[in-house]
């Protein structure tokens, strides 16, 4: 019988990509020699299509293990997720994760799916609201977003509301997607891609936050973003960088790359992206 664990969204992110391995989708040679060169990096990301459904893929390292959809639209529109717990065995998943939508409002939602199955999404409660439509991303109970003034913003979640929000020394312009990522790191850290192409990184160090140009191009018309936990091949082990999943909406384009020593001073080395195995990412929106 399995016994339902309920842990921190840092801790689960690490045991998902350990062990769950399901999906039809064959490994392409590029993620077999991934594997068989030490590291196995899990990015979660949910979509809103075009139709109105919501679409969750489990990528990792360059191919799509797991792909599930709604069966129908969904009446609101989600803009970025988090893991907050998990309950799952080979086949089967049932999350609960706190995503930020369209609307302004934060939802404690539950989502569930089985092997040959649709993806369920149920709203629980609100627990937030006066949040923006855009450019908002959660890490480790923590959540970011930019405001009208361009100001970085934090606020911090108790299990039950939203509560010290607070304002970071640092100015976004012109950010086209975000995602954040700490876990065994310590302080969060606040990636995103700008309009000229740049990647950058932002340390969530409370007076002593910064604004770091990790690479100035190659970034030019991301649409969506997410950071994801890297381990060895067999899960036994993390590894001391993250995988980077990025995604062009106009092109439909998915790639993967990993951000070699985050914790540096100069925000870590980006290595080479290289193609997911799928070119349907044209969902409006990617958190």
């Amino acid at each position: 019988m399995m016994k339902r664990s309920r842990v921190l969204a840092l801790v689960l992110v690490t045991v998902v990509s350990a062990v769950l391995s399901m999906g039809s989708v064959s490994p392409s040679p590029a993620a077999a020699s991934s594997a068989a060169g030490g590291f196995r990096c899990t990015m979660e990301a949910f979509g809103h299509t075009q139709d109105g459904r919501i679409t969750f893929r489990r990528v990792v390292n360059d191919r799509v293990e797991v792909s599930k959809t709604t069966a129908g639209p969904v009446g609101w529109r989600p803009i970025s997720w988090t893991l907050l717990s998990y309950n799952g065995w080979p086949g089967h998943e049932e999350t609960e994760q706190l995503v930020a939508a369209t609307d302004g409002k934060i939802r404690l939602v539950a989502t569930e799916w089985n092997e040959g199955g649709n993806l369920s999404v149920r709203v629980l409660k609100v627990v937030g609201r006066g949040y923006p439509s855009r450019l908002i991303t959660f890490d480790n109970g923590n959540v970011f977003w930019v405001g009208a003034d361009r100001a970085l913003r934090r606020a911090r979640f108790t299990g039950s509301k939203l509560v010290r929000r607070t304002v970071l020394p640092v100015t976004i312009s012109g950010a086209t997607a975000m995602t954040a990522r700490g876990e065994e790191f310590g302080e969060s850290r606040i990636y995103y891609t700008d309009r000229a192409g740049a990647l950058h990184v932002v340390t969530n160090d409370g007076a002593k936050a910064t604004d770091v140009v990790l690479k100035a191009s190659g970034y030019r018309g991301v649409t969506g973003l997410r950071a994801g936990g890297c381990s060895s091949a067999n899960g036994a082990r993390h590894r001391p960088y993250l995988g980077l999943l990025l995604v062009k909406r106009t092109t439909g384009e998915g790639r993967f790359q990993r951000i070699l020593r985050p914790t540096a001073a100069n925000g870590g080395r980006v290595t080479k992206s290289v193609r997911v195995g799928r070119s349907d990412w044209t969902w409006r929106r990617l958190g």
